[in-house]
């Protein structure tokens, strides 16, 4: 990766919007839940948001599009 590539991505990090899961979803071409799956066993990029609900076990995720990509180069 050059300087302008680092400085792109740096920039890209700190000014990114968080997307839902089923953004991230469609963006990869797969299943909300499948996405949510690969969440949950650390398995993809992801971000939790708090714990929500009575028994604290239903947990909200958000993605960044980049971290996605960057992801899916890895693991080709």
């Amino acid at each position: 990766m050059n300087s302008l590539d680092f400085n792109y991505h740096r920039w890209l990090m700190e000014h990114e919007h968080y997307v839902s899961a089923r953004v991230a979803a469609e963006y990869l071409g797969i299943s909300e839940a499948f996405i949510m799956k690969l969440a949950r066993n650390n398995q993809i990029p992801a971000h939790p948001l708090p714990t929500t609900g009575q028994n604290g076990l239903r947990r909200t995720w958000r993605f960044r599009l980049s971290e996605l990509d960057d992801f899916m180069e890895r693991t080709q």
